[in-house]
């Protein structure tokens, strides 16, 4: 499973001349919330597969609002516009990780985290959620060696279920 997110113009704008905000005066547009319909989806998948040991869903991020580094834009008048990768007004990464326990993003996280505490075991399904981190397109070829490698790992999870299972009925 796999869903792909656009959020934040600002690198193409800037780089195009374009201003915005109400008066047309400014370089950075206030992130959005659309993102939130991601955190949303990842949850109900996770309902669905609470019986499963893998975790197969796979985020892919792209645009000013996703930034993990700090980059510097030139408008086409010569001046130089800092996007802040950590810029609260800009930045929506946050509200994403949050879904995946603060694990590191542009990993392979399908194989679930087993967590033991006091003598109970929780489980942690997490989304595996990968960002162009510095605001460009997402490569299709990219995209799919992504998908490739999550879906082998899925792969191997299930056969490794499915040999446990036959091993432990004999």
């Amino acid at each position: 499973m796999a869903e792909a997110k656009h959020q934040g113009k600002d690198v193409e704008n800037i780089k195009n001349g374009i201003q915005v905000g109400t008066n047309n005066d400014q370089d950075l547009m206030a992130a959005g919330n659309a993102i939130e319909r991601s955190h949303k989806n990842i949850s109900e998948i996770a309902n669905f597969m609470l019986s499963e040991s893998h975790f197969p869903y796979i985020l892919f991020l792209e645009g000013s609002n996703f930034l993990t580094e700090t980059i510097s834009i030139t408008r086409p008048d010569g001046r130089v516009v800092n996007l802040e990768y950590n810029s609260g007004m800009l930045n929506r990464l946050d509200r994403l990780t949050a879904a995946n326990y603060g694990m590191p993003i542009d990993t392979n996280l399908c194989v679930n985290k087993f967590i033991k505490h006091k003598n109970k075991t929780i489980m942690l399904q997490a989304a595996s959620i990968y960002s162009q981190g510095r605001g460009e397109r997402w490569d299709t070829k990219k995209m799919y060696e992504i998908m490739l490698e999550i879906s082998t790992t899925s792969l191997k999870v299930l056969g490794s279920d499915l040999f446990t299972q036959i091993t432990s009925n004999k």
